[in-house]
């Protein structure tokens, strides 16, 4: 179990707690700190009897992080968990039961989504209808194709078939990860029970940014990365949608901006991605966007 951390000293107790109460005989967990300035590496240093290696140091991210870790790791079978999210009790057993079967080299299972004031859902994954559906997160038969990361397991066979993260991606390294071992021929187990949760809290990745706009920069990198995996016809339709969609990333990154930023500043980044972007200035979205900006209050 790979932990890639970085000032998250509010949650990273818990998160380990909820990895060593479990008291799997075979666990090696691995914390990679990114030189946290908080009351992390106190909390490491306490829990370290029960921790196979900490460090803290500057890295150059969290995917170069979870990296370092995996380099380190010795066992059978890996995942990472990130340092505010949470195991469900038993689910390392429960997975090491799944992995005695020799034919399985990856599974997941489902991940409750949850905040201060309880559950928000669901993280449900689901065989997609086509190949294409696993590049179009933005058009799909279904929600989610592959687990959460930290409910996410693969046999050490598979790093070394395919290497690390990618370390320039920030948000969805992880989808990228199972999109190129889905398309390298690996097959995923998908289990029905809820192994891990999901934290949802304003300092997240997810929640500052990902979700507004660096999720889909990401996606549409993975996805034009690869087109050529999946049939001619479906892989001109996808580059009709990667150019649309892209279009609504520009639009989407324009108007994320703190809540301080001005509508006029708003406004300036819009135009500016029309100076650079010219088929923005006959895109609805685009349009509609500089009409709330200049009529809002």
């Amino acid at each position: 179990m790979i932990v890639p951390s970085l000032n998250q000293g509010e949650f990273i107790e818990a998160t380990l707690r909820s990895v060593i109460d479990q008291n799997y005989p075979n666990l090696e967990l691995i914390v990679m700190d990114g030189g946290s300035k908080d009351n992390t590496c106190d909390i490491l240093a306490l829990l370290a009897p029960h921790i196979t290696h900490w460090e803290s140091a500057e890295d150059r991210g969290q995917s170069h992080a979870i990296n370092k870790g995996l380099a380190r790791a010795t066992g059978d079978v890996w995942c990472y968990l990130n340092s505010d999210d949470l195991l469900m009790p038993g689910s390392l057993a429960y997975i090491g039961g799944i992995f005695r079967d020799p034919s399985v080299d990856w599974a997941g299972g489902i991940a409750v989504i949850f905040d201060e004031t309880g559950e928000r859902g669901t993280v449900t994954h689901y065989e997609p209808k086509s190949e294409k559906e696993i590049l179009t997160p933005w058009s799909r038969s279904v929600e989610h194709v592959f687990p959460c990361s930290n409910v996410c397991y693969m046999r050490r066979s598979i790093y070394e078939k395919l290497g690390g993260f990618e370390e320039s991606y920030g948000y969805s390294m992880d989808m990228e990860y199972y999109t190129r071992a889905h398309f390298a021929g690996y097959r995923l187990h998908r289990i029905p029970e809820v192994l891990g949760r999901w934290r949802w809290h304003p300092a997240s990745k997810t929640v500052k940014d990902g979700s507004a706009y660096r999720f889909l920069e990401e996606e549409l990198r993975t996805a034009a990365a690869f087109a050529d995996r999946i049939s001619p016809a479906d892989r001109a339709a996808l580059a009709r949608e990667i150019v649309e969609h892209r279009k609504s990333y520009l639009v989407r990154r324009a108007l994320h901006s703190p809540q301080e930023k001005s509508r006029l500043i708003r406004l300036l980044r819009l135009f500016s991605e029309a100076l650079l972007h010219p088929s923005l200035l006959c895109f609805r979205p685009w349009l509609s966007a500089v009409k709330r900006q200049v009529l809002a209050s």
